[in-house]
C-alpha cells in the first residue's frame, strides 16, 4: 500500500513541481528591512525639522528687520530734518554717529522731494556714486505717507540678508508752535503735514543670517548623531524583539521535513507566543493523524493483528536476517474450522466477535518477538523467528490445544472453535515471500483434508507431485475444450453508478466440464499458462465475443463488451490483424470493445504492449487497466498508454464499509484517474453500502454480484438503487457547487 501512496504522491508532486520549478525566492533580512524604514523615516522627518528651523528663522528675522527698519527710519526723519531747512553740520554728524552706532546699515541717503540727492554716509569704505531715486521708486515712496508702515523695503532673492529701506521724511504741525502760520480757529486745518523729501538706507544683516546657518549645521550635525545612534539602537532592539521569530526558523523547517517531534524554544512576546503555540499544536495533531494513519495502514481493523501489507513487510525482513545469519524460520498458516457454519447460524456481529477472540487467544500462544497477522476471513498467519522443525511444531501443539479449550458463547449457545495449521521452514532454499505463504498455504489445505483439528508441514514433493498430476489432467480438458469448443461466456454488467445504467458488459470464460459443471477461469487458467495454451484461449475468447456481438446487438440496442487478454495475446504479432478480420467478418465497431490489460503486463512488457495497444486504438478499440492498485501503480506508464477505464482491484472493495486506508485508497485512484481524464471501475461491488461509498469518492462505475451476477446473455440490468438517491446523486453531481 506504501508503493500506492508514493505513486501517487509522486504524480501530485510532478504536476505542482511544473507551475513552481520557474520561481525565484528574493530573500530578505526582516530586521534590515524595519530598520531601513525607521531610519529613512527618522531622515524625513529630520528634514523636515530642519526645513522649518530654517525657515523660522528667516521669518523671525523678517519680523525683525521690519520692526528694526521702522523705528531707525522714525529716528532718521529727526536727525534728517535739519537737512531741508538749513544746512546743518551738527546734524550731519548726529547722522555719522547713528550710522556707526548700528553695524547693520551700510549707507544712508537722503533726497529731496524731486528725488534728488541733498546727502549720503558710508559704514563702508566703498564709494560708489550715489544715484537719484527713480521715478518708480519715488511715486512709490509718497504713496506710503500716513500709513501704518511707512516705509518701503526690498529685499534680493539671491541675497535675502541683504535689504534696503526707502521712507519718506515729513513735519507735521501742531497748534499753537508758531510753524507755517497755523491759525487754531480755522477748522479746515487742525493740523497740517508737510513732505520734505525722502531717506533710504541699505541693510546688511549677514551677520544674523550668518548665525541662522551656523545653528542650522549644528542641527544637521546633532541629526546625523541622532541617526547614527538611533540606527545602531534600532538595529539591537529589533533583533533582540526578533529573536523569538528568528528560533522559529530552524523548527519550521524541520517540521516541513516531516520530523514532528521538533521543539519550540519558548517566546517572550505575546503574539510570538501564540504562534508557538500554534505550531505545537500543528505538530501535535499531525503526529497522531500520522499514528493514526500508520495504524490503519500497517493493522487489521477488526482485531488489531497486523494486515497482509504489513505482515509481507516483516517476512521480507526475516527472509533477509535468514539469508545472512544461515539458520531456519517457521510460517505458519491457521485457518478455522467450520467458521462459515457461526456466521450463518449467529450473523456476521457474532462472527465478528469470535475472530477478536481468536485473535486475542493466538498471541497468548505464541512468543513475544513472533508476529501475527489476519489475512482475511477466519485466516491467520504467524511469523516465528528463528526456530526450527521441533520448535515449530511444539507451536502449532501450544496453538492447537489452546484452541480446542476455548469456547465462544453466542445467543446461549456454546461453539468450540478448532483450527488446521500449515507449517514450512525457512531455509536458504526457499527465500521468496510470495512461495512460502503458499506452501504454508498447501500444508493447511493438508491439514483441512486430513481431517481438520491437525497440522502438517509442507513437503516439496508431496506439493510439486500434486501440481503436476493437477496440470496434467487440466491440460487435457483444456486441450478438449479447444478442439470441441467446450467453453462457454458469461456476460457480466458493469453500471454507472450515478444513473444506475449499464455501460457495457465484461466477458467472462467458463470451462465445462465431464459431469456437466462449470469451472471459474481461477481453476484452470494457471495450467492453461505452463502448458502454453493461453494465446488459444485469447484468440478463442475474441471470436466467440465478436459471434455474441453479431447475435445481440440489433438496431437501438447498445451492447458494448469488454474483453480480458493475457500477456501472451500481446506477444503474438497477429493480434491486430486478427482482431480486425474477426470484427470485419461478424461487423463489430471496434468502438464498442474493451480490451483490460492488467497492470503487471502494462508495466513489465512495456514494448509488447506500446506496439500492439497502438494499432489497436487505431482500429478505435478502448482500453482498460484491470487489477489496479496491486501492483506497480506506474501513473507514468498509465499516462503513456492512454488508458480509458482504470479498474479498481477488489481488494479494495471488500471491506470497503470498515476499512478508512481503503477508502483513501480509492479516493486517490478516483482523483487521479480523473485527473488522468480516464474513468474508474470498481469491481466486487457485493451490497448498496458499498456503492453508496464508492459514488461519494467519485468512482464512475460498478461492477459485481450486487450490480449484475454473470449471465449466459447480456443484460441490461439496471443497479438496485432507490430512485430517490439516484436523483440525488444525479442533482449533487450536475450541481456547480459540486
Amino acid at each position: 500500500m506504501r508503493a500506492q501512496l508514493t505513486a501517487f504522491a509522486s504524480v501530485v508532486a510532478q504536476r505542482l513541481g511544473r507551475r513552481s520549478e520557474n520561481t525565484k525566492n528574493i530573500k530578505r533580512a526582516l530586521v534590515h528591512e524595519i530598520l531601513s524604514i525607521q531610519v529613512l523615516s527618522a531622515a524625513v522627518v529630520g528634514a523636515l525639522a530642519i526645513s522649518g528651523l530654517y525657515w523660522g528663522g528667516q521669518w523671525v528675522l523678517q519680523d525683525n528687520y521690519s520692526r528694526w527698519a521702522l523705528q531707525w527710519t522714525e529716528q532718521l526723519n529727526e536727525i534728517g530734518a535739519p537737512f531741508y531747512l538749513a544746512d546743518d553740520e551738527e546734524a550731519q554728524i548726529s547722522l555719522e554717529n547713528f550710522v556707526d552706532r548700528y553695524p547693520e546699515i551700510s549707507q544712508v541717503i537722503f533726497f529731496s522731494k524731486s528725488g534728488e540727492v541733498l546727502h549720503s554716509v558710508n559704514a563702508s569704505d566703498d564709494e560708489d556714486p550715489v544715484e537719484a531715486l527713480a521715478s518708480d521708486d519715488l511715486e512709490d515712496a509718497v504713496a506710503v505717507v500716513g500709513e501704518q508702515t511707512p516705509y518701503l523695503m526690498r529685499g534680493g532673492l539671491l541675497n535675502p540678508q541683504q535689504f534696503e529701506i526707502t521712507a519718506p521724511v515729513w513735519i507735521e504741525s501742531l497748534p499753537n508752535d508758531g510753524l507755517f502760520g497755523f491759525d487754531a480757529a480755522d477748522p479746515e486745518s487742525p493740523s497740517k503735514t508737510e513732505l520734505l523729501g525722502f531717506v533710504k538706507m541699505n541693510l546688511d544683516f549677514v551677520m544674523f543670517h550668518d548665525r541662522l546657518l551656523s545653528n542650522i549645521r549644528s542641527a544637521v550635525f546633532v541629526l546625523l548623531l541622532f541617526l547614527i545612534l538611533f540606527s545602531l539602537y534600532g538595529q539591537h532592539a529589533l533583533r533582540r524583539a526578533l529573536v523569538s521569530i528568528s528560533d522559529l526558523q530552524r523548527p519550521i523547517q524541520e517540521l516541513a521535513k516531516g520530523n514532528l517531534k521538533v521543539k519550540f524554544e519558548p517566546a517572550q512576546h505575546r503574539e510570538i507566543s501564540d504562534i508557538v503555540e500554534a505550531l505545537e499544536t500543528t505538530a501535535t495533531a499531525l503526529s497522531e493523524r500520522d499514528a493514526q494513519l500508520r495504524e490503519l495502514a500497517n493493522h487489521d481493523s477488526l482485531t488489531g493483528l497486523y494486515n497482509r501489507r504489513r505482515f509481507v513487510e516483516e517476512l521480507r525482513l526475516e527472509v533477509m536476517n535468514v539469508m545472512r545469519t544461515d539458520r531456519s524460520s517457521a510460517l505458519f498458516f491457521i485457518d478455522l474450522d467450520q467458521f462459515k457454519y457461526i456466521n450463518d447460524a449467529c450473523g456476521h456481529p457474532a462472527g465478528d466477535r469470535l475472530i477478536r477472540k481468536v485473535a486475542d487467544e493466538l498471541r497468548r500462544s505464541i512468543g513475544a518477538h513472533d508476529v501475527i497477522a489476519r489475512f482475511g476471513g477466519d485466516e491467520f498467519v504467524i511469523l516465528a523467528r528463528s526456530v526450527d522443525a521441533g520448535a515449530a511444531r511444539a507451536i502449532a501443539e501450544t496453538i492447537l490445544t489452546n484452541m480446542r479449550r476455548m469456547a465462544h458463547i453466542e445467543d446461549s449457545r456454546i461453539f468450540h472453535v478448532h483450527c488446521s495449521v500449515g507449517i514450512t521452514i525457512m531455509t536458504g532454499a526457499n527465500l521468496h515471500h510470495d512461495e512460502l505463504i503458499n506452501q504454508a498455504d498447501i500444508a493447511c489445505r493438508d491439514a483441512k483434508s486430513a481431517g481438520r483439528n491437525r497440522m502438517r508441514f509442507y513437503s516439496p514433493s508431496d506439493g510439486e507431485e500434486r501440481r503436476e498430476i493437477t496440470d496434467v489432467g487440466w491440460m487435457n480438458c483444456l486441450r478438449e475444450a479447444l478442439d470441441e469448443d467446450k467453453f462457454e461466456l458469461r456476460f457480466q454488467p458493469i453500471n454507472n453508478i450515478i444513473n444506475g445504467r449499464t455501460t457495457h458488459q465484461e466477458i467472462l470464460i467458463r470451462l465445462k466440464t465431464a459431469d456437466g459443471k462449470f469451472v471459474a477461469p481461477d481453476a484452470f487458467l494457471p495450467s492453461a499458462v505452463r502448458f502454453g495454451l493461453m494465446n488459444e484461449i485469447d484468440f478463442w475468447m475474441i471470436r466467440h465475443a465478436a459471434m455474441a456481438y453479431a447475435e445481440h446487438a440489433r438496431p437501438g440496442s447498445d451492447v458494448k463488451f469488454s474483453i480480458n487478454l493475457s500477456a501472451n495475446a500481446f506477444e503474438n504479432d497477429d493480434l491486430t490483424g486478427y482482431v480486425q478480420d474477426i470484427f470485419e467478418q461478424y461487423k463489430v465497431r471496434p468502438s464498442d470493445i474493451v480490451f483490460e490489460i492488467t497492470e503487471s503486463l502494462a508495466v513489465r512488457r512495456p514494448m509488447q504492449v506500446d506496439r500492439q495497444v497502438a494499432t489497436l486504438r487505431d482500429l478505435g478499440c478502448q482500453f482498460a487497466l484491470d487489477d489496479f492498485g496491486t501492483g506497480y501503480s506506474s501513473f507514468g506508464y498509465l499516462q503513456k498508454l492512454q488508458f480509458d477505464f482504470i479498474k479498481i482491484d477488489g481488494t479494495f472493495v471488500n471491506d470497503l464499509p470498515d476499512n478508512p486506508v481503503d477508502q483513501k485508497m480509492i479516493k486517490l485512484i478516483a482523483e487521479v484517474g480523473r485527473e488522468a481524464g480516464m474513468q474508474t471501475i470498481a469491481e466486487y461491488v457485493r451490497n448498496a453500502e458499498t456503492l453508496e461509498i464508492l459514488a461519494d469518492l467519485g468512482v464512475d462505475m460498478a461492477q459485481g454480484y450486487f450490480v449484475g451476477r454473470p449471465t449466459r446473455i447480456p443484460t441490461m440490468r439496471p443497479t438496485p438503487i432507490p430512485l430517490s438517491s439516484r436523483r440525488q446523486r444525479l442533482s449533487r453531481k450536475k450541481s456547480p457547487s459540486s
